[in-house]
């Protein structure tokens, strides 16, 4: 049986449909997209060949870097917040007793399977200025200085998305964390536990450095959603107040369908594409960089 798994040939015959696939619904179509790069193309016709214009247009455009900066901080929102309460939530759920353990890995869970249209109702009704539960519960707390239009205001529309889009996968994440806890064996902490380790010690000497490849999937994923971001700022916001809660895909949508420019879309696509990569290529070669076997 291993001389066959360490034939080449058989390798590639198992991993020939996946590859094909692959190429055809991935690879492929992105070809077309470089070509109407270099075009002017409204999304039917091509109405010239303008060269590197499209990408210079893009590269010195405001609306898209500042579209990136936003993306930029929600990722940092979620790298820094989300994950870190994910894990913590793993880590106690781990210690909860196997009924309630159930109930919370269920619900928990739920909202990431939810439709993101019910989501983003859900959280514009909880962000509504004026019978919204937000507004509603700073008022009765006594913080009525606090309460703001969160998805009108400039300052707050992107803030508010972003944890809408927290909240929605919070439960994945943390379901993420759990299995790789999950599948530590019980013998290391056994040790941990003769040599008199308490909860903190045992999560930061143990769990946490087995966790390792567990930590680089969640955060490529989380990453990559972050990046991706469009259906929650579509249905909040709208991109707005005026431009403020765009991100890099909104800004692809609207330069594409909007404005009709489907060459400058299309670039917006490449680069989008070769920053994930970039992004991926960087995750796998600085987290976890020496695999822990148990």
């Amino acid at each position: 049986m291993s001389s066959f798994y360490n034939n080449r040939l058989a390798l590639f015959l198992f991993s020939a449909p996946t590859l094909i696939l692959f190429t055809l619904f991935v690879v492929y179509p992105l070809f077309p997209q470089i070509r109407i790069s270099f075009f002017d193309h409204d999304g039917i016709n091509y109405n010239g060949f303008v060269g590197l214009d499209n990408y210079r247009d893009v590269l010195h455009s405001s609306e898209f870097w500042h579209s990136a900066y936003n993306n930029v901080k929600i990722v940092l929102i979620s790298t820094f917040v989300g994950l870190p309460i994910s894990l913590l939530l793993a880590l106690v759920l781990d210690r909860m007793s196997p009924g309630i353990r159930r109930y919370f890995r269920m619900t928990s869970f739920m909202p990431a399977v939810l439709s993101v249209t019910v989501i983003a109702q859900m959280w514009i009704a909880m962000f509504e200025p004026r019978f919204g539960a937000l507004n509603q519960a700073l008022s009765t707390v006594g913080l009525g200085d606090l309460k703001r239009i969160w998805l009108g205001d400039p300052e707050t529309a992107l803030p508010s998305v972003a944890f809408a889009f927290l909240w929605q996968y919070i439960g994945l994440n943390m379901v993420l964390f759990y299995t790789g806890i999950k599948s530590i064996p019980k013998t290391y902490y056994e040790a941990a536990l003769i040599d008199g380790a308490g909860f903190f010690q045992t999560n930061v000497r143990i769990v946490l450095p087995l966790l390792q490849e567990v930590v680089k999937f969640v955060l490529v994923i989380s990453v990559i959603g972050c990046l991706r971001q469009f259906e929650h700022v579509k249905m909040m916001t709208n991109g707005g107040p005026g431009s403020a809660s765009r991100t890099v895909i909104y800004e692809l949508y609207y330069r594409a369908f909007n404005m009709y420019e489907f060459g400058v879309g299309s670039v917006i696509a490449i680069l989008f594409v070769v920053a994930c990569l970039l992004i991926t290529f960087m995750i796998n070669n600085l987290v976890a960089r020496e695999k822990m076997e148990f």
